[in-house]
């Protein structure tokens, strides 16, 4: 079990978090390049990495180190109204996870992420390119499926601008979630609203990240290669 250091700063984000959250950028950007510059083989290899990628997450979110699992930041609605509420004051809740509105943010941006994912699996430039998942789905709901799969980007990139936005905030009022999510720690004050009790800091569960890692890889063996 790990401890708190001299400074009471603590783990937070594990390595394999800090990993996805930095990934996950990067392969969207590589995706809307490689789609860009009509390199479909590329994309849908990229594509592969983001299933697996998501896959994992999720997967992680429910078995995964105590401050990743989804549990941990998902707020009621009384939790959310009073963190908006105080905001902009000096009584503002503070949160060693995710705040309510970080939380739901989370939560949005990966729903946004694995709607454009999957619908690219069922697109069809209806010349040379075909989703693994095309064949598989009437072809009035592939036109829809391809039809969402342009449109919405745009959208992801608004909530990805929003995000963004988020962090030069936090970070003008004193909070450096960026430092946070390169270096995994967070420093331990009185006011933190989500401080574990039953369940402390854990050495990182290597068994639960090798069976996320092999559960990670099955849809994307199973869609890309045998349907």
């Amino acid at each position: 079990m790990k401890k708190a250091d001299s400074k009471q700063n603590i783990e937070v984000w594990d390595w394999s978090i800090r990993v996805f959250h930095w990934l996950l950028p990067i392969l969207i950007f590589l995706m809307w390049f490689s789609q860009d510059q009509d390199e479909m083989e590329r994309h849908f290899l990229f594509g592969q990495l983001l299933l697996g990628l998501l896959v994992y997450r999720l997967i992680w979110g429910i078995i995964g180190t105590p401050y990743a699992r989804f549990k941990h930041f998902l707020y009621g609605p009384k939790a959310f109204i009073n963190y908006t509420k105080n905001f902009f004051s000096s009584s503002k809740p503070r949160y060693l996870s995710h705040n309510p509105i970080g939380g739901l943010m989370v939560f949005v941006l990966m729903g946004a992420v694995i709607f454009q994912l999957v619908t690219g699996l069922f697109t069809t430039d209806e010349i040379f390119v075909e989703g693994p998942l095309y064949d598989t789905v009437a072809r009035s709901i592939s036109a829809w499926m391809t039809r969402w799969h342009s449109l919405f980007f745009d959208g992801l990139l608004i909530l990805i601008g929003l995000h963004l936005a988020a962090i030069a905030l936090y970070k003008i009022r004193g909070e450096g979630l960026v430092k946070a999510m390169i270096s995994g720690k967070k420093e331990i004050t009185e006011n933190d609203q989500d401080r574990l009790t039953s369940e402390e800091i854990e050495s990182f569960p290597w068994l639960r990240f090798a069976i996320a890692v092999a559960l990670s890889v099955l849809p994307v063996i199973w869609i890309f290669y045998f349907v």
